[in-house]
């Protein structure tokens, strides 16, 4: 299987002129040479060309290059990526070019780029080259969704930068930063091949949807379960103007709009004089009260004996089940084929055949009844369920006549007071006014349709198999991990490291180690070396272009080194450090075994491409020689932009 590998970076300079960087497809390629010549500027320039929001190029190359480009080829097709470099102080260009085809020709110009675009349509085309993307092309141009995976989620794959390669909190290059950590880990199963780019978005949908779902039932829940104060008084109010003629009767049940618009109502009529309140109400009103106790006691003894019902049942299908499981032995006896003849003298007998029998009908007799439970019991629950729910609206309704025979006796005891029904109508009207003046602010309660919600939750989930993904992510997890754990055996490491396992988590993602001999689980901190943090990341990063290979994943087979010597020549001095054999001490011998690594795993995978950006120089290594593309040092006066280069107008 071939994978897009990178054939050249290229700067273009103010006048026309070109420095290209080749590299070799399918091959370990080196770029050597001392601090300050430009090396870790080639990760910021296929970073910058990748649509990065940013130019992070060094001043001194964007004082002396107009664009950058990178040729990037699988097989026989080439693409070309090129992109203005914008002057020292200005943060990025919105100027892209991008072709493909084949035998494509590097420009020496700006004029000379083909394909000439804007930075998002720039990425959505390189997205369609390597294969990211699954959904339709017709959403906006520009348009993004969390979970949906761009070329932007590529590049924690591809580099291996300083702020990664022996850090011991940093595991991805990226995910460093709070912004892009979690749009990486997002889209990491996509990448995985564990899930598209349309059953990731419509989880994240559906999540969303359910937390709304929940705190609307509360709300529902909690209003069914007690009114409102500003109902209570509402319906306590009506109840009073309606015994005494002042409005028709009014349902409690009625929306609070339609309940407050009621009481307005009556502000509006004129008072009219009619009778006290009746004594027949009251004694109506206490009938319908012990109907209702009759009703909620009735109900609660069928739940109770339900519930009883429902526990019998369970009780009952696990004794079943458990008998189950001791004869289950019979079946494999065949019990059908038992002969007449004793097995042992082979004199004629039925006991076998009788036995065989008895265990046959036992076996038939528990196969009914544990399907007769399993009919019985779903029933049994539905009824539970449904009992609940009477009680429920019983105790509303209990509630509603309580409020009715205090609103009674409250509005019975005001008219002893006041002298006549019109002094009753109008000590109430000045309620009703003084209460609708207080509650203006008080929120009206509106019931919101919940089906609608469920529905689309309902066909969400229908998409979303989410057991499917937890279980195909779990393997890709574990074959990561057994692929770090090989790769990390090769590696140099010191205690705890030394023979340890390593285990990938992409939900968070992290790796922890799992310590040989006392089989302790040890996370990136508790290793304590920059060794082991070295060779933690260098297998990971490893694994990861193994599995993508696997699964054909949309990740370029490219893997970019940053000074894997750091860890152990951290401060060396600015010019190249050349090792050309002679007495070594163990840091030599550490990274000759690294460098021993990057060989054979290059050359047992296809299509995998390292870039290693190095200080040091093995001049006794053949490989190493022949690997190096670039040698940038002091004596040579080389670097990534010769000095003599003239420098911008406007940088």
């Amino acid at each position: 299987m071939k994978r897009w590998n990178i054939a050249n970076i290229f700067f273009l300079g103010v006048e026309g002129q070109i420095r290209e960087v080749a590299l070799v497809p399918d091959a370990v390629n080196i770029i050597t040479g001392g601090s300050g010549t430009g090396k870790s500027a080639l990760i910021k320039a296929i970073d910058y060309c990748l649509g990065s929001g940013k130019c992070e190029l060094p001043a001194h190359v964007r004082r002396r290059s107009v664009a950058v480009g990178v040729k990037w080829v699988l097989g026989d097709t080439e693409m070309i990526v090129g992109r203005v470099i914008p002057p020292v102080g200005q943060g990025t260009s919105t100027h892209m070019f991008v072709s493909h085809g084949r035998k494509l020709p590097l420009p020496s110009s700006v004029e000379e780029f083909d394909g000439a675009t804007t930075v998002e349509a720039a990425k959505a085309f390189i997205e369609r080259a390597f294969g990211i993307g699954d959904l339709a092309d017709d959403s906006p141009l520009g348009s993004w969704e969390r979970g949906r995976a761009t070329v932007r989620h590529v590049t924690p794959y591809l580099f291996v930068t300083k702020e990664v390669i022996d850090s011991e909190s940093v595991l991805l290059h990226g995910l460093e930063k709070v912004d892009k950590a979690r749009d990486i880990t997002a889209s990491m199963p996509y990448f995985l091949r564990v899930t598209d780019e349309a059953s990731v978005i419509a989880e994240r949908r559906l999540r969303q949807l359910q937390r709304v779902l929940d705190r609307e039932e509360v709300k529902e829940r909690s209003q069914a379960a007690s009114e409102t104060a500003l109902r209570q008084r509402a319906v306590g109010l009506l109840t009073e103007a309606h015994r005494i003629g002042l409005l028709p009767e009014v349902s409690p049940k009625a929306p609070e709009v339609e309940l407050m618009s009621e009481l307005r109502a009556v502000l509006r009529g004129e008072v009219e004089v009619s009778a006290y309140p009746s004594e027949n109400e009251l004694a109506s009103l206490h009938a319908r009260r012990r109907d209702v106790l009759s009703r909620i006691e009735a109900v609660k003894r069928q739940s109770r004996a339900t519930k009883a019902a429902v526990r019998e049942a369970s009780g009952f299908q696990g004794a079943v089940a458990r008998q189950h499981q001791k004869l289950e032995l019979a079946e494999h006896l065949h019990l059908q084929e038992v002969s007449q003849a004793c097995p042992l003298c082979e004199a004629p007998s039925e006991r076998g055949r009788a036995t065989a029998h008895a265990l046959q009908e036992t076996l038939a007799k528990i196969r009914a009844e544990s399907a007769a439970v399993e009919r019985v019991k779903p029933q049994l629950v539905e009824l539970d369920g449904e009992l609940d729910k009477r009680l429920e609206a019983m105790n509303a309704e209990l509630r509603d006549v309580d409020g009715r025979i205090r609103s009674w006796l409250q509005q019975n005891e005001s008219a002893r007071e006041l002298a006549s029904v019109a002094q009753l109508k109008t000590h109430l009207m000045g309620r009703i006014s003084f209460f609708l003046e207080t509650s203006v602010d008080e929120p009206l309660q509106v019931t919101r349709d919940l089906s609608v919600l469920r529905n689309e939750i309902e066909e969400l989930e229908a998409r979303v198999d989410r057991d499917a993904k937890r279980a195909k992510l779990q393997h890709a997890e574990r074959k990561i991990s057994q692929f770090a754990s090989e790769a990390f055996a090769q590696l140099p490491t010191v205690a705890p490291c030394v023979g340890s396992e390593l285990e990938f988590s992409s939900r968070v993602p992290e790796v922890t180690i799992m310590e040989k001999g006392s089989g302790a689980v040890l996370r990136m901190p508790d290793v304590g070396s920059d060794q082991n943090y070295l060779a933690i990341h260098i297998a990971l990063s490893f694994a990861l272009q193994r599995y993508f290979e696997s699964v054909n994943a949309p990740v370029p087979g490219v893997l970019v080194l940053d000074q894997i010597s750091r860890p152990y020549f951290p401060t060396r001095g600015e010019d190249e450090a050349e090792i050309a054999g002679g007495e070594e001490d163990e840091d030599i011998q550490a990274i000759r075994r690294h460098i021993d690594f990057l060989f054979s795993e290059t050359a047992r995978r296809k299509g995998l491409q390292v870039l290693l950006i190095e200080h040091a120089f093995f001049a006794d290594d053949d490989r190493y020689q022949a690997a190096t593309r670039e040698r940038w040092t002091k004596a040579s006066g080389r670097a990534l932009i010769p000095l003599d280069w003239p420098t911008r107008m406007d940088g």
